[in-house]
């Protein structure tokens, strides 16, 4: 009996070493914010994302030993004004990855390595009203949700993709993409981003090319700089499909003083008479806590020409009844980190 007291502790002590290797992350946002826009119409709703889509992930890490890791990541999008979820279920992203200081290799779904240059030099980071890929396109190659491109499209997360990104190297980082597409042109793609961030400064170049046939062709730069408690950003984009090309160029301020922060931006869409428009917005940020804040926006979209860009996609589509009107909007909503 005390050999098998022994050998059970010895096993314990054992798996007790394994599981302190290794890690299981839950983790997730709720964002919600009532929202009104106005177009020729008004619309009231209570929207999932004004800061940051809602979510619910799950993440671990194995320490392999000799500086290598095993991890995986698996996330899905909360509609939570309903409790439902939109897509397929870990539509988020979906990984698993070996990484050491070679890099990391990852496979599954994730953000295309072209999409993340957009979010990390747009102040809203590509969220809620004031997304400036409010005003983006993909020029065909992704349906719009209507007939006519009522909100912007634009490319985000790719399926089956193998992934690279480069191991620390000082403030340099990069990473590629391929993603095979398996029959769907939407999804064959060849992505990737450049940067540089250290101190004040951030720097960073992406490119990609979408689909088989009748590629998106995308380049995108992007930089900010912090002066005191006030980041300075903006970007320059191209995409560009056959002989049809959009050009965004955007800036914005962000001030951070305490608890509060104060948000303005401004892009400007040109180069297609179906893609021509400007959106202005500004916002304000109170933290209650590390995890919590509530916050406020105005935006608008000056639409021109043959050009319908909306502040809530497909859901406004109908407040806009001709080509060439504008949207605006107002929202306050509540974020919690968990």
């Amino acid at each position: 009996m005390k050999k098998k007291v022994l050998a059970f502790a010895a096993l314990a002590s054992v798996s007790g070493v394994a599981m302190a290797q290794s890690s299981v992350t839950a983790f997730g946002i709720v964002d919600l914010a009532a929202r009104s826009l106005k177009g020729d119409d008004t619309l009231k709703l209570l929207n999932n994302e004004g800061r940051a889509a809602s979510r619910l992930g799950f993440r671990g890490v194995e320490d392999l030993g000799g500086g290598m890791k095993a991890s995986f990541w698996i996330e899905h999008g909360l509609n939570a004004d309903d409790g439902s979820f939109g897509g397929n279920f870990w539509q988020r992203r979906a990984t698993v990855s070996l990484s050491g200081g070679f890099g990391e290799v990852r496979l599954g779904r994730h953000k295309y390595s072209n999409r993340l240059v957009l979010d990390d030099f747009d102040p809203f980071s590509t969220s809620g009203m004031a997304d400036v890929s409010r005003v983006f396109t993909s020029l065909g190659l992704i349906a719009a949700p209507s007939a006519r491109n009522f909100s912007g499209t634009f490319i985000n997360r790719g399926n089956n993709q193998i992934g690279y990104h480069l191991p620390a190297m000082g403030g340099v980082y990069g990473s590629v993409d391929l993603n095979a597409g398996e029959g769907v042109n939407a999804d064959k793609a060849i992505t990737g981003r450049l940067g540089y961030k250290s101190g004040p400064m951030h720097f960073a170049v992406g490119y990609g090319q979408h689909g088989a046939t009748g590629k998106l062709k995308n380049m995108i730069i992007g930089g900010s700089y912090d002066i005191g408690g006030v980041l300075l950003m903006g970007s320059y984009t191209e995409n560009k499909r056959g002989s049809a090309k959009q050009k965004v160029a955007t800036l914005a301020a962000v001030a951070t003083m305490g608890s509060h922060k104060f948000t303005g931006s401004y892009a400007k869409a040109g180069g297609l008479a179906t893609a021509k428009a400007d959106l202005l917005a500004v916002g304000y940020d109170y933290s209650l806590s590390k995890r919590t804040s509530v916050y406020g926006t105005l935006a608008r979209t000056n639409n021109k020409e043959a050009t319908r860009f909306t502040l809530n996609g497909a859901k406004e589509a109908a407040l806009l009844s001709a080509n060439g009107r504008d949207s605006s909007g107002y929202e306050f909503g509540i974020r919690h980190n968990f």
